[in-house]
């Protein structure tokens, strides 16, 4: 994210005076009922919403950013009935995140994924050592935009067996901010000590969260 702000930094005091510059609110980038109901997920916790600050050459740039969770809650009850135990950490998730920097600068997705890509694998593999990207996509989204997106493929490993899991992570802008939007899904059946003891449609999973990605708003 500090590499990330320190690029947005340099496009806004190109195109502004000096002083103090204040975003706009960051609104959630909500997901849509009707999609979460007919699909069976279910937003996850509260909504964050945070002011990063940061100064450069006498400017104090605001970023305000707003972060919605949402969680497969039918594949998290079917693992539950299958198991007998709460076991929410290996259902699927989705997060996004607006960011609304001064003066409505949406900087292009291209360049957020060239700096912070990086960073954003690196966290990821203190859970999935082994995540890797697959390939790339273009996804459609309701409001009429374009998100480019990029796949991701790893492994969790646990007590007593693995998964394997898929990640996308996409991104686009809208009306002076930038969306950024991850999941994390599994693709394969989850097994305990050689048993399966969930059947998974990782395909499926995948499908979901594509549409749910698309619905965004």
């Amino acid at each position: 994210m500090k590499k990330i702000l320190s690029i947005l930094i340099i496009l806004t005091i190109l195109t502004a005076s000096a002083g103090c510059l204040e975003p706009g609110e960051a609104a959630p980038a909500r997901v849509s009922e009707a999609a979460l109901a007919q699909l069976g997920w279910a937003q996850e916790g509260e909504i964050q919403k945070q002011t990063l600050e940061t100064s450069v050459s006498g400017f104090t740039i605001n970023v305000n950013t707003s972060m919605v969770v949402y969680k497969d809650k039918a594949l998290e009850d079917i693992m539950a009935s299958d198991t007998g135990v709460p076991i929410s950490s290996a259902s699927s998730y989705l997060m996004t995140l607006r960011i609304v920097l001064p003066l409505g600068i949406s900087p292009p997705a291209d360049l957020l994924f060239s700096l912070g890509e990086e960073q954003l694998l690196q966290e990821a593999r203190e859970l999935i050592p082994d995540l890797q990207q697959t390939g790339t996509r273009t996804i459609s989204i309701a409001s009429g935009h374009t998100a480019n997106a990029r796949i991701y493929e790893g492994t969790i490993n646990y007590e007593g067996g693995s998964v394997r899991v898929k990640a996308v992570l996409a991104m686009w802008n809208a009306d002076g901010s930038t969306i950024i939007v991850g999941a994390l899904t599994p693709v394969e059946d989850l097994i305990y000590q050689g048993t399966t003891i969930v059947l998974i449609d990782g395909e499926a999973e995948f499908n979901e969260v594509i549409t749910l990605i698309q619905s965004v708003e």
